[in-house]
């Protein structure tokens, strides 16, 4: 059985390189939040919050990030002030870099629908790895079919043109309460959504691609085995480790 692996030595500080060792592993926000764990801990966000919108998807990639806020006053007498009319979605994307993760920080209520069917082929010509969504989206089944990965907290036909306004695009925003800095790397997969920050990326591939290394190990004995007896002799002749589940 195949398993993830670490870059060469040689291009071991390269950040691509290290997110193709960390897209290999298996259920990857689940290895990423044991890695979390073992340094210290850090932000881990459940599908219960941020689900996807298309199952079987995954994403490992730098955050980029937008902050929006809400507008007072009524949508008519913005629309007619004209105030609004533009949201940041797409200078956000001017911004990114192929293989980037859009991470939106937007006011609660989650009521108003920040991303729909033309950001997300906005986001899919930018190459955006996928977005993550801290509200609402609309046009659900499009943004599913065109295949970009997308995790939301709440989907919702109301538009947010002319209720909300770009605060930030480039600064530090909270997803689900959690701080998230531009170039934090986001993983996320049908279990949830992880940030790694970005000075412990190295770290976390080493421990994940480990762990990854002594689960297929254990798997093949699982597989190979006949009986719990059979198994637990196998099991007693090589030594644990932390990473054995």
């Amino acid at each position: 059985m195949r398993h993830a692996a670490l870059p060469d030595p040689s291009v071991e500080a390269d950040r691509r390189a290290l997110l193709g060792s960390l897209s290999a592993v298996a259920d990857v926000s689940s290895a990423v939040a044991d890695a979390l764990d073992h340094l210290g801990g850090g932000a881990v966000i459940g599908a219960d919050l941020l689900p996807p919108l298309r199952r079987g998807q995954r994403i490992c990639g730098p955050a980029v990030t937008l902050r929006y806020r809400r507008l007072p006053g009524e949508l008519a007498e913005n629309r007619d002030a004209n105030v609004g009319a533009r949201l940041g979605d797409r200078d956000l994307y001017a911004t990114a870099q192929q293989g980037d993760v859009a991470v939106f920080d937007c006011p609660y209520p989650a009521d108003t629908a920040v991303m729909g069917a033309i950001s997300a082929r906005w986001a899919q010509l930018a190459g955006l790895a996928g977005c993550i969504v801290g509200g609402a989206v609309r046009d659900s089944v499009s943004i599913a079919d065109s295949g970009l990965p997308v995790w939301s907290s709440a989907r919702v036909p109301r538009a947010a043109r002319f209720r909300f306004v770009t605060e930030s695009i480039g600064e530090p925003v909270r997803l689900a309460g959690n701080l998230v800095h531009p170039g934090d790397i986001v993983v996320a997969d049908d279990d949830g959504v992880c940030i790694v920050p970005s000075g412990t990326l190295l770290d976390v591939v080493k421990i994940c691609v480990e762990a990854d290394r002594i689960e297929h190990e254990l798997l093949g004995i699982l597989t190979g085995s006949d009986s719990i007896d059979d198994l637990m002799g196998k099991l007693r002749q090589r030594p644990l480790t932390e990473f054995d589940r």
